[in-house]
């Protein structure tokens, strides 16, 4: 077999579904032959829904192949999944353990050099991408947020390992920045812009007080937001969950939903009311929040080009978009540097 990263991205899910159906029967008691296995998404993990024969319910098997992170971190994953399942105030994916009580199992992929892991999730009902322009969902997409938080805040984790996400990660450690690689698809000009603005926003990100900072989701965007089928609205995706101030799941959200509702006249404003609305009915926002906010949005960017310039040279899907949203998010920054407000940062008051 020709080493995995020489496979097509079709054959590359071909040999994931394999090996995933094999690990459920060994490890998970399910009929890896028999259960539906209906790709979510293939990018540094290969997501599935898993359906078993004749089931009312399902699973999501998550098979990380690149870039992912070491068992101990994936467990402090899934403990914090299992806290905010049994504080009943966020609906997420509830973890689930294997015959012999392990949250992830090891899988050898033939021809990859790098450790994969799976881990199994029951399925959380609804659907992606709540509808934001509903003011009650926009509160409820708000107030998930800050159960999130009010979790972290209230409910210790002894031991909790997982990555911090802070101006030195994510700017001055980030990949962008820091490899040859993520500096030739920004471009001489591009790498600049970053440079430029990370200086300028560091001293903003180092502020605030540990009340400020805790677990925190890490890519909280639109499409990791659920609508419940009870009418409210779930989280998943924990796989960037780390440490790290509050405001960056925040603004996380306010740019996911800025990207799809800026060229409708006040769409975006309503929203972000709602949302702080929401948040602001289960703990008050982080202190300096007008003040710090845009500063966040452009952490999020930063994190956003980390991920692009990681994943171009290796996955066919991602190259296919994300030149364009590189240059995007470049656009945007150079015009912060000239003095224009970020995409995002400008709020209305909640009526």
């Amino acid at each position: 077999m020709p080493p995995f990263a020489q496979l097509t991205h079709a054959a590359q899910l071909e040999l994931l579904d394999t090996l995933t159906r094999a690990e459920l029967t060994e490890h998970y008691g399910l009929d890896g032959a028999a259960v539906r296995m209906d790709v979510q998404q293939y990018e540094d993990n290969a997501v599935w829904r898993i359906t078993p024969p004749d089931a009312d319910h399902s699973f999501v098997g998550r098979l990380s192949i690149r870039d992912g992170r070491p068992a101990p971190q994936q467990r402090s994953e899934m403990r914090w999944l299992e806290s905010l399942a049994a504080s009943r105030t966020v609906a997420v994916p509830e973890p689930i353990t294997t015959t012999d009580g392990q949250y992830v199992v090891p899988v050898d992929v033939p021809g990859h050099g790098e450790p994969a892991t799976l881990a199994l999730l029951h399925w959380l009902p609804g659907t992606a991408e709540p509808p934001y322009q509903e003011p009650n969902v926009a509160r409820a997409m708000g107030a998930t947020t800050a159960h999130l938080h009010h979790n972290s805040a209230t409910v210790p984790l002894p031991g909790f390992d997982r990555p911090v996400w802070d101006a030195e990660t994510i700017l001055l450690d980030g990949h962008a920045l820091t490899s040859r690689s993520g500096r030739d698809q920004l471009g001489a000009e591009g790498t600049d812009v970053l440079r430029k603005v990370t200086e300028l926003i560091t001293p903003a990100l180092q502020e605030g007080s540990a009340a400020d900072r805790g677990r925190i989701h890490g890519d909280l965007h639109r499409e990791n937001l659920i609508h419940t089928d009870d009418g409210g609205v779930g989280v998943i995706d924990f796989d960037d969950c780390g440490s790290g101030h509050y405001l960056l799941d925040i603004a996380t959200v306010l740019s996911s939903i800025h990207r799809i509702a800026h060229e409708i006249p006040s769409t975006y404003e309503a929203f972000a009311a709602q949302f702080i609305r929401g948040y602001t009915q289960v703990r008050p926002l982080p202190v300096g929040t007008d003040r710090l906010l845009e500063s966040y949005l452009l952490l999020r960017d930063a994190f956003i080009l980390n991920f692009v310039t990681t994943a171009v040279p290796v996955n066919a899907d991602v190259a296919s978009w994300g030149p364009r949203r590189i240059a995007g998010v470049l656009g945007h920054m150079h015009a912060y540097l000239d003095g224009q407000p970020y995409p995002g940062a400008t709020l209305a008051a909640p009526a």
